[in-house]
């Protein structure tokens, strides 16, 4: 039997910036208003703003053990007062917490409730689930849905194949440095060459974590998916598994997710791989029909 699993706090990140300008007057524990400006140090609320921001994203990139405050200074390059001071500000809000044993800060319950809210606004899992359906019974594999975050990929959508599959690396929600996974790896390979030097280089550290994957390493994958037009990988990019992606574009024409097939295998057979291709281009161009009908609303 198949089964969903939708995303919690994932897709709600840009809704969280309307939370956030709302911490130009913060209720505090003790219901007195102050200005973000003032606690933090800052003459501009909008710095103060674009700063916790920043750090909610880094955290989020880490989340699966959280960050120290050292850890973000070092990071944001900001000095750790100013840090301690803006965090504060998080976790009274509830938008981060702080592990009381490792003192690693983490996405606090506000986020989680954040992004329940502004699940209800997208489209585009109600628009792509028929699809990843029809993919997964046919291929018996896992099929996704990716959407790109800065220099992260999160998968929105996931429905399992013929049998359940445990790995933390690609469940729903989590942040994975782009390139990392089929559909990662799909939203990657269409940027600039510079832009993806660049985000390689800023997730060098990141990618060890997945079977000590290098920035050479995944530079040589990326570049062999663009050679073939679309996005391929055997289990040299994440250990265990493999998969083929393809990019789903919006009604003007702009990357605005993936759609990706992955399977518990070090490599694709030739048949295998055909097969799967072949069915993604074909759900491809009836999600993409689908979004030109909407006229974009499933963004």
């Amino acid at each position: 039997m198949l089964s969903t699993r939708k995303v919690d706090a994932g897709l709600g990140f840009q809704t969280i910036l309307y939370r956030m300008g709302k911490l130009s007057m913060i209720a505090t524990a003790n219901n007195s208003s102050i200005a973000v400006d003032s606690v933090c140090g800052k003459p501009s609320g909008t710095q103060s703003i674009e700063r916790a921001a920043s750090i909610l994203r880094e955290i989020a990139s880490y989340n699966d053990q959280g960050l120290r405050l050292s850890d973000l200074s070092l990071l944001l390059k900001l000095e750790r007062p100013t840090i301690h001071r803006i965090l504060s500000c998080l976790v009274r809000e509830g938008l981060v917490m702080q592990d009381p044993v490792t003192r690693h800060y983490l996405l606090g319950h506000g986020l989680f409730e954040l992004g329940l809210t502004a699940a209800t606004q997208f489209k585009l899992q109600t628009l792509c689930r028929p699809s990843m359906t029809r993919l997964a019974e046919a291929t018996g594999e896992m099929a996704f849905v990716t959407i790109r975050s800065g220099r992260d990929a999160i998968s929105i959508e996931r429905i399992e194949g013929a049998r359940p599959v445990d790995a933390p690396f690609i469940e729903i929600g989590v942040h994975r440095p782009l390139g990392v996974g089929a559909g990662s790896l799909a939203l990657m390979m269409l940027l600039p060459d510079d832009d993806i030097t660049r985000l390689c280089d800023l997730n060098a550290k990141r990618l060890i974590r997945y079977g000590g994957l290098s920035t050479p390493k995944l530079l040589k994958i990326i570049r062999q998916s663009q050679d073939i037009g679309y996005a391929v990988h055997d289990s040299s990019l994440i250990p265990g598994f493999c998969g083929v992606g393809m990019v789903i574009n919006d009604h003007k024409g702009a990357p605005l997710c993936a759609l990706s097939v992955t399977l518990v295998s070090e490599s694709i057979s030739t048949e295998k791989h055909q097969e799967i291709i072949s069915l993604l281009r074909q759900e491809s161009r009836t999600i993409q029909n689908l979004i030109y009908q909407s006229g974009g609303l499933a963004h």
